[in-house]
């Protein structure tokens, strides 16, 4: 009988002992903690040295992978740092990192190229038990690098100058406090020193990196090299309590995965459009065009269309005018330009005899600056308008800007086969209906003037107007 009161009372001490540990395991749960970015740090090796004034470098693949944008330090001799444009596909045991910029200092075979992926850290899990005034909450990460904080580590999290001022925590129910912090980063441990305790189950949250955005604070490890890209490293953070003896009360650990960012392509193909259209007879040159301050009317008697523009009957006591709409529309970020080459002067064929530019012969791009034209002169010429339209440049007040008449105030010019005129520019894209610039980006209305005097031959008279549209990317 002995004996089997023996076994009986060994049975409930291991029973009773398993009951205690499954609640002391019980004490912290719901453990968990959200990092801010996932990506892990990169750092590797030059595998090739590399002279100053170089937009290249190759180095050693350890599974680290940098990313466009990504600003790098580098490290071995002088440092500096560098913005990295891409990075090629492995090659071997290397690949080739390319910069946005050359490098000012050479580098070393085996210095060091950092990308240190920075993340705040937000630990929340739920106590069961009190903990006592005066006592503590351990957070226990990793180690990372301790004698430069700020450089990443494939061991764990450096502590990148983690002050009290970068910590906060709250308690549900409230009334519990850190009255202060204990920060060691050779330990990798945060420590919220209590003032007043939890007396009963509380929820707790501890934020590391609150007061931070750039950088968020802790620095993420590299990438472990025997991991697959695509698999995530798992790291473990401690969560501890202890009262004010610093006995452990209750503990969890809770897990982080580091894993590679994704990178996400998509391509917007470059376009251009360009379009010709007439305005009708005796209506505003702006039709269509509010950006046109020019509101003198078309006074040929005949309206123009897309590939024809007739001035009619020239007389001595006007200068007759018409006009046609230019559109440009292009996702080009620099704008787009616009310019106008011509076959040569408005000429008769029959009997040679042509009407003066109004500028004069162009002997250069742009050159003679356009001039006015008055009734009862021989002149021809075009000239844009709209917000876009080419008004000034050196030297002067290019093409008149509006309000302005053709008799007499606005500047016209006639390009030759040789020479261009710019009629219209804008230098910051995309140029549409929809871009910053307006209703009016992309619209140019050219005005088509011409007079004669009393002398000029009889003929029918002819000219071709050439239009290019020029998007920059």
């Amino acid at each position: 009988m002995k004996k089997v009161s023996l076994l009986i009372t060994t049975f409930s001490f291991i029973f009773v002992f398993l009951l205690l540990a499954k609640e002391a395991q019980a004490a912290i749960t719901e453990a968990r903690d959200t990092i801010s970015t996932s990506r892990p740090s990169a750092m590797s090796t030059l595998a090739v040295g590399a002279s100053a004034g170089t937009t290249k470098l190759t180095i050693t693949d350890n599974k680290s992978r940098f990313i466009a944008s990504d600003s790098a330090t580098l490290l071995g001799g002088t440092s500096e740092q560098v913005t990295i444009a891409s990075m090629s596909a492995v090659s071997g045991t290397t690949a080739a990192l390319y910069l946005t910029q050359a490098t000012t200092q050479s580098h070393a075979v085996g210095s060091t190229a950092m990308t240190a992926i920075t993340a705040r850290h937000v630990v929340f899990f739920k106590t069961t038990n009190a903990i006592p005034d005066n006592g503590d909450i351990q957070i226990i990460f990793p180690v990372g690098n301790t004698s430069n904080p700020n450089y990443a580590s494939p061991n764990g999290f450096s502590f990148n100058g983690l002050a009290d001022t970068d910590l906060s925590a709250s308690f549900s129910p409230s009334g519990p406090s850190c009255d202060n912090w204990t920060i060691t980063p050779s330990s990798g441990l945060v420590q919220c020193n209590l003032g007043t305790g939890p007396t009963g189950p509380t929820t707790i949250t501890i934020n590391i990196g609150i007061s931070r955005t750039n950088p968020p604070v802790l620095v993420n490890p590299t990438k472990d090299p025997d991991t697959n890209i695509g698999t995530a490293d798992r790291w473990t953070v401690n969560l501890k309590t202890r009262d004010d003896n610093n006995l452990e009360l209750d503990s969890s650990k809770v897990s982080i995965a580091t894993i590679e960012s994704v990178q996400v392509y998509a391509t917007v193909e470059p376009y251009i459009t360009f379009t010709i259209a007439g305005v009708a007879d005796s209506v505003a040159v702006n039709t269509d065009n509010s950006g046109c301050g020019s509101t003198e009317p078309t006074n040929t008697g005949i309206g123009s269309t897309a590939t024809v523009v007739n001035l009619g009957v020239l007389l001595d006591t006007k200068v007759s005018l018409a006009a046609q709409l230019l559109t440009v529309t292009t996702n080009g970020n620099y704008g787009y330009s616009l310019t106008a080459t011509s076959s040569g002067h408005l000429i008769s064929p029959s009997i040679g005899y042509w009407i003066a530019d109004a500028q004069g012969t162009p002997t250069n791009d742009n050159t003679p600056v356009p001039l006015t034209i008055t009734h009862g002169s021989p002149k021809f010429g075009i000239r844009p308008c709209g917000q876009d339209a080419y008004y000034t440049s050196t030297p002067g007040d290019v093409w008149a800007s509006d309000p302005c008449s053709a008799d007499g105030g606005c500047k016209f010019a006639n390009p030759s086969a040789t020479y261009y005129y710019t009629l219209a520019s804008d230098s910051t894209g995309p140029i549409g209906s929809g871009s910053g610039d307006g209703a009016n980006d992309g619209l140019t209305t050219v005005e088509y003037a011409a007079s004669i005097s009393t002398i000029v031959p009889a003929g029918n008279y002819r000219t071709t107007i050439t239009y290019v549209a020029t998007a920059t990317f």
